[in-house]
């Protein structure tokens, strides 16, 4: 069983209903956030709230940052020396992140042949809107070639076209899509698809729903409110994307519109599925809205597979659950129970101390190969099976 973690904050003159402690002996305390600037070290370059948290900072090192950005570009494209360019291109981010560094960032670290940190340098020039997008997903593409995780090359190699990349002739011939060219009627399928969703409106909306969910380094734990700090990076979904959030249509055509949905991370992809978690928040409450997550797991086509509730509470006063994402698709959660002082039922929750919290359960979700998001009997499982 895990232990709970729960995040409070309050914001201005407002306070918040919880305070952080160990499960049994939380004792009631009231945090205020003041406006302090951020600073990024190098273990922050590729956590995203922390970087979107450092671009509120009003002082800027814009010029500096260039400087260093353009020795970067210069040690990778003139000199050949990776290092180098490693070093200026991670001082230009620290000084200053954007996209166009973290694009290259990614660029230098394929040359390495360190993929799996290309692929975060790419996620975060992609979270920052680096243009031409479709360039961040045929790098992608290549990169999981160069895997041999075939079938996510043909993925993003149909997302690359669908997203305007038409170089076909360096398509044909590129060594880093090898792999996948071998793999014949993966590759086949890939360009037919993505070729066909050159026109394919909707191919390419479920391709910007996608990419506003920020990829979050796991283990992911589920906050219960968010901090100030936090605020800036969850963003509200729009409800344009309602066909992939189905709860926004009901709340849409409801009487009064009451809940707020927003974006809040990409858990997982595979070969089989992308996992998604997103926020709901009952906006006529404010600063004292209980948060609900939701877990959902949609095909590469952006239908929907399964969906859950992973985290916080539905209502003021009710149980919460406390989820951590793990690593192993697992997602680990404790069932926890708050005690007031007094009734919240006459008193309410504002100045309301918290006497003890509570686990009195726990549970754990499996998602499996087919995206299906299942209870597990037991932690003894052999999650392992699934992949």
């Amino acid at each position: 069983m895990t232990k709970l973690k729960i995040t409070f904050a309050c914001v201005g003159s407002l306070f918040l209903l919880f305070s952080c402690g160990e499960p049994q002996t939380i004792q009631n305390k009231i945090t205020k956030i003041e406006r302090i600037p951020v600073v990024l070290s190098r273990s922050d370059l590729f956590e995203t709230a922390q970087i979107f948290a450092f671009l509120q900072n009003e002082e800027k090192e814009i010029d500096e940052a260039n400087q260093l950005y353009m020795h970067g570009l210069d040690s990778f494209k003139n000199k050949k020396d990776l290092d180098s360019a490693v070093q200026y291109l991670e001082a230009s981010i620290l000084k200053e992140p954007t996209a166009k560094a973290y694009y290259d960032l990614g660029n230098v670290y394929m040359s390495k042949e360190e993929y799996d940190i290309a692929l975060k340098a790419y996620d975060l020039a992609e979270q920052l809107e680096f243009q031409p997008f479709s360039k961040i997903l045929y790098n992608k593409a290549c990169i999981y070639s160069l895997k041999k995780e075939e079938e996510l090359a043909g993925h993003y190699l149909e997302y690359a076209l669908q997203g305007g990349y038409s170089n076909l002739e360096h398509i044909g011939k590129d060594e880093d899509l090898k792999n996948l060219r071998e793999k014949g009627w993966i590759y086949k399928n890939a360009l037919k698809k993505g070729m066909r969703g050159m026109s394919n409106t909707e191919n390419l909306f479920w391709l910007q729903f996608k990419r506003q969910f920020p990829k979050r380094s796991l283990p992911i734990e589920l906050p219960i409110t968010i901090l100030e700090s936090e605020s800036g990076e969850l963003t509200f979904v729009s409800y344009e994307f309602e066909r992939y959030i189905s709860e926004m249509r009901d709340e849409k055509f409801s009487r009064e519109v009451s809940k707020g949905f927003y974006h809040f991370a990409q858990a997982y992809e595979t070969e089989k599925f992308v996992a998604i978690v997103y926020v709901v928040k009952e906006e006529f409450l404010g600063a004292y809205a209980p948060l609900q997550y939701r877990l959902a797991t949609f095909t590469h086509e952006g239908k929907l597979i399964d969906k859950k509730n992973i985290g916080g509470s539905e209502v003021l006063g009710g149980e919460l659950l406390s989820a951590t994402l793990k690593e192993n698709f697992t997602v680990d959660i404790d069932i926890v129970e708050v005690l007031y002082e007094n009734d919240p039922e006459s008193y309410g929750y504002m100045d309301n101390p918290i006497l003890s919290t509570e686990i009195i359960g726990a549970m754990q979700y499996v998602i499996q190969s087919n995206g299906k998001i299942a209870e597990t009997e037991g932690y003894e499982n052999d999650i392992s099976e699934n992949y």
